[in-house]
């Protein structure tokens, strides 16, 4: 196989130091080609040679990691973030796709991420993640989520969707444009999502967007409505919770 051609780009000596040798002694399937320890360094390696993914640290000075991605239009080079950012900074690195490792650095993670790597080049898949990763970043509260249909990634506007809602080892998820069935359980979603107060889980079966619901009723067991025509249980166990979740965001 056809080496990948690596850059570290991180202002800390001791961290592109111990990142080099992790690669040297772990990560044959890596050619490191140069370091940089700023963007505009970056930029110039990146200009003269042909470089397949950059190791990018986040927090450095005068550029953080992002303003990488203003000096190309299109980048042809995967990315793999370095960093020790905030936990919403990881939680918008996650729901985009972007593969990263949170620093300290580990062995582990490292393969795991270049694993990844490897498997998007075998498969020619180059999403727009770095767009819909620098969008999230930008908002204050997470716009856009990747989610893996078949062997790609689509990215959904998470005030576009409906519901998530379980159907075994998938889960099909409702939205403004139709359905799709995403390769993980509905539990993943869940966990993503667990600090955005537009989802709950109203049933084990499913995930709801609140904020587009149309009518909660009380009469004939609990359910919520979306359109006049999408009805969906609320399990007994969640009807306290879900009164107290509807409230604390001022809706009920």
């Amino acid at each position: 196989m056809k080496k990948i051609k690596a850059l570290i780009v991180d202002d800390e000596l001791n961290a592109r130091s111990l990142l080099r040798h992790f690669i040297e002694d772990y990560c044959p399937e890596i050619e490191l080609i140069a370091e940089a320890e700023d963007v505009k360094s970056a930029v110039k390696i990146i200009n003269k040679n042909e470089i397949d993914l950059v190791f990018l640290d986040v927090e450095m000075p005068n550029e953080n990691g992002f303003s990488l991605f203003d000096y190309f239009n299109k980048p042809t080079f995967e990315t793999i973030f370095c960093t020790a950012y905030s936990q919403y900074a990881i939680k918008a690195f996650e729901v985009s796709a972007v593969d990263y490792i949170l620093k300290p650095i580990g062995i582990a993670k490292l393969k795991e991420a270049i694993e990844k790597v490897v498997e998007k080049r075998n498969r020619n898949a180059q999403p727009n993640t770095i767009a819909v990763l620098k969008e999230n970043l930008a908002e204050n509260k997470i716009k856009k989520i990747g989610i893996h249909i078949g062997d790609g990634i689509v990215f959904m506007d998470l005030d576009d969707i409906f519901y998530f809602e379980a159907d075994g080892s998938y889960t099909t998820i409702y939205h403004k444009n139709g359905k799709d069935l995403a390769v993980k359980k509905i539990k993943h979603f869940e966990d993503l999502l667990s600090s955005d107060n537009r989802f709950f889980r109203i049933h084990r079966s499913y995930f709801v967007n609140i904020t587009l619901i149309k009518k909660y009723s009380k009469k004939d067991g609990l359910s919520i409505t979306y359109d006049d025509k999408i009805l969906l249980p609320i399990s007994r166990e969640k009807k306290e919770e879900f009164e107290e979740f509807m409230q604390m965001n001022n809706i009920l």
